[in-house]
């Protein structure tokens, strides 16, 4: 999006507070649920003390530690640096941007919850989905950060399980 757009879609939202609340429950809510359903998960496995609690904790926090350094290293700026606009919510972190660690975390939970609940799987997958929409909005990550954020994620989830279950069974 051009400064322009963000600098319209932000203006919309201030423009409505009703709206720009919505929007930030809306981003907290996803993401406070991502984190509760797969702490929900791990706890459920570990109760049944399930062999697949441990690829389920191993994986995603492999690729939390993967995309962080992907993120350190491309250090991108983030639009409302390059675009010089505020983002609709405070925020002062520099770069980094790109991919967005929200939308990867995400997305690569709701990979990981594939094998243990389909049902949560597809609520992650549509909560991952909500995470990456209130990102851009907001002002605080580009379209391709997001994408790159849920393909990197559930692509790397998928890799992490296909060496997991080749390696250790």
């Amino acid at each position: 999006m051009t400064a322009d757009r963000y600098r319209a879609v932000i203006g919309w939202f201030r423009a409505r507070p009703a709206a720009k609340r919505l929007l930030r429950a809306a981003s907290l809510g996803a993401v406070t649920a991502v984190y509760l359903l797969y702490a929900g998960l791990a706890f459920r496995l570990a109760l049944q003390r399930d062999p697949l609690l441990w690829p389920f904790l191993a994986v995603p926090a492999g690729v939390f530690v993967l995309g962080t350094l992907l993120r350190q290293a491309i250090d991108r700026p983030r639009p409302y640096e390059t675009l010089a606009f505020t983002p609709l919510f405070p925020k002062d972190t520099r770069g980094q941007s790109f991919p967005s660690r929200h939308c990867f975390s995400a997305a690569c939970i709701a990979v990981a919850a594939v094998r243990v609940s389909p049902v949560c799987a597809l609520i992650l997958g549509v909560l991952a989905l909500l995470i990456a929409l209130t990102r851009v909005l907001s002002g605080v990550h580009y379209i391709s950060d997001v994408l790159a954020g849920l393909v990197f994620g559930a692509a790397a989830a998928g890799a992490g399980y296909a060496l997991w279950f080749h390696f250790v069974g």
